[in-house]
């Protein structure tokens, strides 16, 4: 019996069997379009700080603010507030620390993506892996 069971197992989709042991918030927000948005929203501050020149470590205090580090910054908290806010009057009981555990390692491998200038790679993808 357990040998059809890891046979079958074998060629479900690795994102299939990810997707069972979701919480049910998680399983929604990962087809809503409230958490690409998020994201998207993410990817643009990112690339922003990446174009400025900003490290990983004057990320706790920038040596200068621009508007549109500002304004990505407050969109982020405003959707992040947002998204927290449609999970719970779905009906959803999360709290703000759960949903950003779920979002979490989605920014930091938008941070891999998009490294920043003091070369802070350790741990990063450096595509040559096999996958």
């Amino acid at each position: 019996m357990w040998g059809f069971f890891i046979f079958v197992i074998l060629y479900i989709q690795k994102n299939f069997i990810i997707f069972i042991f979701m919480k049910p918030f998680e399983k929604y927000l990962t087809h809503s379009s409230h958490l690409r948005d998020l994201l998207d929203i993410y990817l643009r501050l990112r690339q922003h700080l990446q174009e400025m020149g900003f490290s990983e470590s004057e990320l706790d205090n920038p040596p200068t603010y621009t508007f549109k580090m500002m304004s990505l910054q407050e969109k982020f908290n405003n959707e992040f507030n947002d998204v927290v806010r449609f999970l719970q009057n779905y009906g959803f009981e999360v709290t703000k620390d759960e949903v950003s555990d779920f979002i979490m390692p989605q920014l930091l491998k938008i941070n891999e993506l998009i490294p920043l200038r003091d070369g802070d790679t350790e741990g990063r993808d450096s595509g040559d892996e096999d996958y």
